[in-house]
C-alpha cells in the first residue's frame, strides 16, 4: 500500500459477511489510482467482522473501524471520514448495488474542477433495477428529487444516493451533524449547494442486493431527511442568500 492513497473509500457495513469480499475485489479491479480501504462496523459482534479481519491480512490498502459517533449508516460515514487519509473520498456500500466501474469517470471529473460527483439514478440515462414490491420504495425518492431540484436548483435529481465522491477538503469544511439512517449524504449535498461548491451528476444503474437483507427505514429516513431539505432552499429559486453569508453560518470558521 502507497504511504499517500489518492483515494480513501469508506464503506459502512451492517452483518455483509457474503458481500464484502467482493466489494473489495471488485473495486480492486475498477480504482485505476493508489487508495485505501476503510470499512466502519458498529459493534464487534457483527457478522462482517470476521471476514474483514481475513480482508485485511489479504489486502494492505483495507482497514476495518469501528464506528465512534453514532450506531447507524451516517455515524459510520462521518467515522471514515475522520480516519480518511486522501484528498478524494468515495462512498460506496457492500452490497455490491453501486457501479464501481465509474469510479474513473468520476475521478476525471474532480480533474476537472468538480468538487462533489454525485452518480444519479433518477436523471437522463440513469435506471433502478428492483426487485417487486421495492419498486414502489423507488417512488418516493425520485418524486422528492424532483421536487427538491425544482425548488432549490439543486444540480441532481438523486441528492440521497450515497454512493458519491467528495473533495476531502471541502469535508473538512462542513461541521456535520446527522446522526440517523443516511441523512448526512443529504446534509453533505445541502451544505456544498449552499457554500458555492460545484456539484456534478452522472448517470448509474443501481441494482439491488443479490445477498443480506437491507436495513433501510424509508420512512424514518425521510423524516430525518427534512431539515437538509429546508436548507437547499436557502440557496434556491425563491430565496437565494449570498454564498458569504451562509459560510459564517455553515462553514467552519
Amino acid at each position: 500500500m502507497p504511504t499517500s492513497p489518492e483515494l480513501s473509500i469508506v464503506i459502512p457495513v451492517y452483518n455483509e459477511p457474503a458481500n464484502i469480499a467482493l466489494a473489495v475485489e471488485a473495486l480492486s479491479k475498477h480504482v485505476p489510482v493508489p487508495y485505501e480501504i476503510i470499512v466502519v462496523y458498529d459493534f464487534d459482534e457483527d457478522t462482517t467482522v470476521p471476514v474483514l479481519r481475513e480482508l485485511e491480512q489479504r489486502y494492505a490498502q483495507v482497514r476495518g473501524v469501528r464506528n465512534s459517533i453514532a450506531r447507524g449508516p451516517s455515524g459510520a460515514l462521518r467515522t471514515g471520514f475522520a480516519h480518511a487519509t486522501a484528498p478524494l473520498v468515495l462512498v460506496t456500500m457492500a452490497d455490491l448495488c453501486d457501479d464501481v466501474s465509474q469510479i474513473p469517470q468520476m475521478l476525471e471529473l474532480v480533474r476537472e474542477g468538480a468538487d462533489l460527483v454525485t452518480p444519479s439514478r433518477y436523471c437522463a440515462g440513469g435506471e433502478q433495477r428492483l426487485h417487486g414490491s421495492l419498486r414502489l420504495k423507488a417512488a418516493a425518492p425520485r418524486m422528492a428529487g424532483r421536487i427538491i431540484r425544482l425548488v432549490s436548483g439543486l444540480p441532481t435529481y438523486d441528492p440521497t444516493n450515497s454512493f458519491k465522491l467528495y473533495s476531502a477538503s471541502m469535508l473538512r469544511n462542513m461541521p456535520l451533524r446527522s446522526t440517523v439512517s443516511f441523512s448526512v449524504t443529504l446534509e453533505i449535498v445541502a451544505k456544498a449547494h449552499c457554500l458555492g461548491y460545484r456539484i456534478v451528476e452522472v448517470p448509474t444503474t443501481w441494482r439491488d442486493r443479490q445477498h443480506g437483507k437491507t436495513n433501510f427505514k424509508m420512512m424514518r429516513s425521510l423524516v430525518m431527511y427534512t431539515p437538509w431539505l429546508f436548507l437547499t432552499l436557502l440557496r434556491g429559486r425563491i430565496i437565494r442568500l449570498p454564498v458569504k453569508w451562509l459560510r459564517r453560518w455553515l462553514a467552519v470558521p
